[in-house]
């Protein structure tokens, strides 16, 4: 009892750690629990480390723990990678060759694809690039409308030195601008974008799968291994039902047998903990991401929305449409702002609104027109008319006003994510 409750403690505290790590800035864990961990996690523990260092050390330490924490997390190198791959396979070679003699002709057929299958679509996540390059730069371009709400034309990336093509967004650790940029994911080092998105969703399928099928799997066999020690076939032999080992233990019993068992058959026992434990992990990562694709949004385009909803609180966002705008914002030449029967997405959505953000909160202003026939009516003493509100903007009450142009609906955006790559 007491082997069980120490791994799965030690394992539930590190997946608990690992989740509120990565997920705790989330939009959905704001003002929650989770998002104070996160702070208390990334921030304040820190900080109160620095200070501590600070009068023993003189931050020595501090130092050289933040170099160390830089390159891991804003280095590409393949550190994590590696230990990612090394805790897939050391856990199958432990799990596989012990329990290979017993399972079943289908076990042994279905248990070598599910091994295969998160290092296979892993491969394919590394070695797939979704970088914007000069050679497929104009592809990029066309791929999605600027939606001016989250993408505007007319920006340049200052690093790569050309225009951003709406959905992308520059990787500092990948040095480059990427295609529909999801996030940076250092468990396979590299971006997750437009070309390898398909990749990273059945690496997630896959390894949920795995782990579902290793823990259960490891479960049967451990639960054959009782009842055989405890109520051997001999002694029900000829009888109508075959009783259960776990019949009338009490719960301490109960454990006591299953920590038996976990010890004599560590290799199985210690996986399928494992696998148990980080099991709702690896969902929890599948659903965020089903979620975006319900949605219609990349995780870096979920951050800027719960950005604007915030700014529509706060009563600063103003919307006007867009062919309203165009006698004062012209079309820009077609290579930075594409024409619009050129992008590669349905005509139909299409941005009709144009958002802004107003740091006052005021209404946006307009030089009123002049008539130069009524003189200089109206001008100040500089002979300079006063701008006035521009009625064109309207504020934006709701998060609801705003359309999402890339939300097809779930099966296009399922389409869109899956097959319309680079």
């Amino acid at each position: 009892m007491g082997l069980i409750r120490t791994i799965a403690l030690v394992v539930l505290s590190i997946s608990f750690v690992v989740f509120v790590a990565l997920f705790g800035r989330l939009p959905i864990f704001r003002r929650t629990p989770i998002a104070f961990l996160h702070q208390l996690l990334w921030r304040h523990i820190p900080n109160g480390f620095v200070a501590v260092d600070e009068r023993l050390t003189g931050r020595r330490i501090s130092r050289s723990l933040s170099r160390t924490g830089n390159y891991l997390m804003n280095e590409k190198h393949p550190v994590v990678l590696i230990f990612f791959v090394i805790l897939q396979v050391v856990g199958e070679g432990l799990f596989v060759p012990a329990a290979w003699d017993r399972l079943s002709p289908l076990q042994k057929v279905v248990t070598p694809c599910l091994v295969v299958a998160p290092l296979w679509f892993l491969y394919l996540c590394a070695t797939t690039s979704s970088n914007i390059t000069r050679q497929n730069h104009r592809s990029c371009m066309l791929a999605y409308p600027y939606d001016f709400a989250l993408f505007h034309p007319g920006y340049f990336c200052s690093t790569c030195n050309f225009a951003k093509p709406a959905r992308s967004k520059h990787c500092p650790i990948c040095k480059a601008c990427i295609q529909k940029q999801d996030h940076h994911c250092i468990w396979i080092n590299n971006c997750i974008g437009r070309n390898n998105y398909m990749w990273f969703n059945l690496l997630l399928v896959a390894t949920a799968v795995l782990l579902a099928y290793g823990a259960s799997l490891g479960y049967l066999l451990l639960d054959a291994r009782l009842q055989e020690r405890f109520v051997p076939a001999a002694l029900t032999r000829g009888s109508v039902s075959v009783k259960r080992w776990s019949t009338r233990f009490n719960w301490g019993d109960y454990w006591h047998c299953w920590a038996w068992a976990v010890s004599v058959e560590w290799k199985i026992g210690s996986v399928m903990l494992l696998a148990m434990m980080t099991f709702p992990l690896a969902v929890g990562f599948l659903v965020y991401h089903v979620y975006l694709i319900w949605a219609g949004m990349t995780t870096n385009e979920s951050a800027k929305w719960s950005d604007w909803k915030e700014d529509i609180l706060d009563g600063v966002v103003y919307r006007a449409r867009i062919e309203e705008l165009r006698e004062t914002y012209p079309r820009l030449p077609a290579d930075v702002e594409p024409r619009e029967e050129e992008v590669m997405w349905p005509r139909a959505a299409r941005a009709r609104w144009w958002l802004v953000r107003m740091n006052d909160g005021r209404q946006p202003t307009v030089k009123p027109k002049v008539d130069e026939s009524r003189g200089r009516a109206g001008a100040d003493e500089g002979g300079e008319y006063k701008e006035v509100p521009d009625e064109r903007w309207a504020r934006v009450h709701s998060l609801r006003e705003v359309e999402n142009v890339y939300d097809l609906g779930f099966w296009g955006n399922l389409r869109d994510g899956m097959l319309n790559r680079g």
